[in-house]
């Protein structure tokens, strides 16, 4: 089997191959299309999402990372043109589906993991219906969601850059420092660097961000600041988020 941990880049073989070799974990990154600043692209989560969902399952082992769901849930970012958005049923059907497809193939771990902010709630429910609907047939769910799973994944990601001379005093972040490193480090050619802005910086409400939506809070699209990005930042965050997911998975499977 070819090196790569991308699904969607073997053939029916070949997967069939990795399954006779032990791999029954797939793991389910849900990202989104929305807008991300005067200098990043549409696709920015969904780009992050495939890095950090990549080093996760080869840190894992014997894992596949399924191809990225998106759009996601970005109500609050419909404001701002080119932004997509699917109703939480939807997103919740779509992983759903990605379960029932493919757990009779033989795949019996699922991870559930969001690099948008708006599916980790969508994501954390989405779970809890997988466990109902799976558990009594040896499929386990795990899911990095909900509230506290965006709350630590932003901490990770803040504290990353931070210790690498880059601190930003903000509450939420959004197209900032860190999200633009990985960018400048994944996809450089669609960095606007004459265009690292800042953006909110400060205290905000998640629920009342979700509720009032971006633009309420800041005209540019960003919560944060994007000046100071570099690719070594983004290198660092990519590490530091995998070894943390990685980390928390590991717990949850039971596993040291």
């Amino acid at each position: 089997m070819r090196d790569t941990v991308l699904l969607e880049e073997l053939s029916w073989p070949e997967v069939q191959e990795a399954l006779a070799s032990g791999v029954r974990t797939v793991i389910i990154m849900t990202a989104s299309i929305e807008q991300h600043g005067p200098h990043l692209p549409t696709m920015t989560d969904t780009a992050i999402g495939q890095a950090v969902g990549e080093r996760v399952a080869r840190k894992l082992g014997k894992a596949l990372l399924a191809p990225v769901i998106r759009p996601g849930c970005s109500d609050h970012h419909l404001a701002f043109p080119g932004s997509l958005s699917i109703p939480k049923e939807v997103f919740i059907e779509t992983v759903m589906a990605y379960v029932r497809s493919l757990a009779p193939h033989g795949f019996d771990t699922f991870i559930l993991l969001s690099s948008h902010g708006g599916n980790f709630g969508a994501l954390e429910v989405a779970a809890q219906r997988l466990r109902e609907e799976f558990g009594s047939r040896g499929v386990r769910i795990i899911d990095v969601g909900g509230m506290q799973g965006l709350m630590e994944t932003m901490r990770v990601m803040v504290e990353t850059a931070a210790a690498m001379g880059a601190p930003q005093d903000v509450d939420a972040i959004h197209a900032e420092v860190t999200e633009t490193s990985v960018m400048m480090l994944r996809h450089p050619s669609l960095v606007a660097a004459d265009r690292l802005e800042q953006g909110y910086l400060g205290r905000i409400d998640p629920d009342e961000l979700f509720r009032r939506g971006m633009k309420a809070f800041t005209p540019n699209g960003i919560f944060g600041d994007a000046r100071g990005a570099s690719p070594q930042i983004g290198e660092a965050v990519l590490e530091r988020l995998s070894d943390h997911l990685a980390a928390a998975v590991r717990e949850r499977l039971g596993q040291r």
